[in-house]
């Protein structure tokens, strides 16, 4: 039996994301095609978990709603997730704002659209290619604009646990299992909010050959990271995080109506959030399977919908949400790997 030929690791993705200096036009190509391979893949699970739930549902009846549901309600539910994304936008450009760095505003938000192509790396950690592209134009060391979008992803976090809880709290339904999916989701943030475990990892690992890049990337992120560590930066992003997070919510409500229910927004809320939360607590790449799992029940259980038609609407709702935002994201990641390829000495911006 012939041996399999072993895999170079510098042929990765995330080696040319991290090591290389300069990108050249065949490495381009290579990374191109790996982002539309991930893409293609993403979509043959997600296909596979929309076919389970349809045929638990029936799946003639289910495509049958999908198929009459009024599609200019159903389009609404895109929208009011993209003004989502813009309003989001708006807490991203405040973190750069609080660590001076200054990109044109078009340019950086097609970098910060493309962070939703990562959604189903697990913890999303695949966002850290979003902080590569700030570093290729910017030419700030990627430690240093990598608490931009931790922050980004810690305050999500934030936001979605407490929309989840005032839900649950209101509607007073399903309150254990939300506070304890919101303590899991929020908990894993404290080890990229405080050096607390990087001075125990440093201790460790002292006598090992990885401690000098670890201690120079590692100081480098927490100083830049203190600077956003703030009650009063915290604050400031929820006021755009829960807007956003209401946004987001409301693809639910509108996939409802389009297919002729009559939710109430305060309830669309509890069942998407709910279902988020639950989903967070597997750990699982953008919560595949569970939340639509839970989604499905919520909307029998809450709204008292048949099986036919709240698979219906999960499948819609899940395709307004996580794959549209995985499609519109993974155009914009294609679009923003040419600023990989970006000579040393070009610059588009000043940094103050």
């Amino acid at each position: 039996m012939a041996l399999l030929k072993k895999k170079d690791p510098k042929e990765s993705f995330w080696y040319t994301a991290v090591h290389r200096k300069t990108v050249s036009s065949e490495e381009y190509k290579k990374s191109v095609n790996k982002v539309i391979t991930i893409v293609l893949l993403v979509f043959a699970v997600s296909f596979v978990v929309f076919l389970a739930i349809a045929v638990l549902g029936g799946i003639t009846n289910v495509i049958s709603i999908m198929t009459h549901s009024n599609l200019e309600l159903y389009g609404l539910a895109f929208l009011f997730v993209f003004l989502g994304y813009v309003v989001s936008f708006g807490k991203w450009t405040f973190f750069m704002k609080k660590l001076n760095i200054k990109v044109p505003i078009l340019k950086n938000f097609a970098v910060y659209m493309s962070m939703y192509s990562m959604e189903l790396t697990p913890g999303r950690i695949g966002r850290v290619i979003c902080a590569y592209t700030l570093h290729r134009i910017t030419r700030v060391p990627i430690m240093k604009v990598a608490p931009i979008v931790t922050m980004d992803l810690v305050t999500d976090f934030f936001g979605a646990a407490v929309v989840a809880v005032i839900g649950a709290v209101y509607f007073n339904k399903f309150v254990a299992i939300v506070l304890l999916g919101a303590v899991i989701s929020v908990l894993p943030t404290i080890f990229v909010l405080n050096d607390w475990f990087f001075r125990l990892l440093k201790k460790l690992l002292k006598k090992t050959k990885y401690i000098p890049a670890m201690t120079l990337f590692g100081n480098q992120y927490f100083r830049t990271q203190h600077k956003l560590n703030k009650p009063s930066v915290y604050l400031t992003a929820m006021v755009f995080t829960i807007p956003s997070a209401l946004l987001y919510a409301m693809a639910l409500y509108f996939t409802l109506l389009a297919i002729g229910a009559a939710p109430s927004v305060s309830g669309s809320v509890l069942i998407y959030y709910s279902s988020n939360i639950i989903g967070t607590m597997t750990g699982l790449p953008g919560n595949v399977g569970v939340t639509d799992g839970a989604m499905v029940a919520m909307l029998q259980g809450i709204l008292h919908l048949s099986i036919p038609a709240s698979s219906a609407v999960t499948i819609m709702t899940r395709i307004a949400t996580l794959w549209f935002g995985l499609v519109l994201g993974g155009i914009f990641l294609l679009y923003t790997l040419r600023f990989w390829k970006l000579r040393v000495g070009e610059r588009w911006i000043q940094i103050t």
